[in-house]
């Protein structure tokens, strides 16, 4: 069972938002949302074991994200929050979602979305299959 079944995010990244990454409203800027998916993504790549090292020659494909509340805490911890939609013979789909804690506790959501990616191969670019390192570290 993967962990976007299971209710668990395959991976949690957690981040700082410094003052340079708001825009002149002070909320953070649209573009850095993709920055820290990014981050969260090769930190989850780093994390797993028993990849075979071209698991990590991929493109992207599609990026889909939707903002509902701005994020507007300078020095504040964002967390992404990292599941698996869907694992194909060369591609994936990994869902994501930007959280951050409120004054109460209460977990806010800022941004979800998903990011689709294509293992291919060095030089010609063609689309390669996942290998089975790869398939058993994100599908448990």
């Amino acid at each position: 069972m993967n962990a976007e079944a299971s209710g668990k995010p395959l991976y949690l990244h957690r981040a700082t938002v410094w003052f340079d990454e708001l825009d002149m409203v002070g909320v953070l800027h649209n573009a850095r949302y993709a920055i820290h998916v990014e981050r969260a993504m090769t930190a989850l790549y780093h994390s797993l074991t028993g990849l075979d090292p071209s698991d990590s020659y991929v493109v992207v494909k599609h990026y889909e994200i939707e903002f509902l509340r701005p994020f507007t805490r300078e020095r504040g911890e964002l967390v992404v929050e990292i599941g698996l939609g869907r694992l194909g013979r060369t591609s994936a789909v990994y869902t994501f979602r930007c959280l951050s804690e409120g004054d109460d506790g209460a977990e806010i959501e800022h941004a979800r979305g998903t990011r689709t990616i294509v293992k291919v191969t060095r030089g010609d670019l063609r689309p390669a299959p996942w290998s089975d390192g790869l398939r058993t570290a994100v599908t448990g």
